[in-house]
């Protein structure tokens, strides 16, 4: 997991995170920091359990919202990680669904640009 990420500009939102180099699908390529939970929903945080929320400044909050995403955030394992869904191509933009971990906040416009958009998804 010694993938490198960089903050760039999106095409999907403000800020994204974007790989230099290629990863393979179904690589675990980010561990997420545990420093920093919270017990309930805030601003910039992604839930990772029941009442409980990870805010990750270096990588985590700047991943964007996708409703056709290239990664996951696996919530499944002791140390959440995002895991790759397909072959992400250098220079590519990082992308999960916040829909799959997401179970309450508000309904956001969503502006993907995928074929099959949602037109919305959850978010905090």
């Amino acid at each position: 997991m010694n993938t490198e990420l960089q903050k760039r500009k999106s095409n999907i939102n403000g800020t994204g995170i974007f790989t230099t180099q290629s990863i393979q699908g179904g690589a675990e390529f980010y561990a997420i920091p545990l420093d920093i939970i919270f017990n309930e929903p805030k601003p910039k945080c992604a839930r990772i359990a029941e009442k409980k929320y990870v805010s990750d400044n270096k990588v985590l909050n700047w991943v964007n919202h996708s409703c056709a995403p290239n990664a996951k955030l696996d919530i499944m394992r002791s140390i959440p990680v995002l895991t790759a869904l397909r072959n992400i191509a250098p220079d590519e933009e990082i992308s999960v669904n916040y829909n799959e971990t997401e179970v309450q906040g508000i309904k956001v416009k969503c502006t993907c640009k995928s074929e099959n958009c949602k037109q919305y998804f959850i978010r905090l």
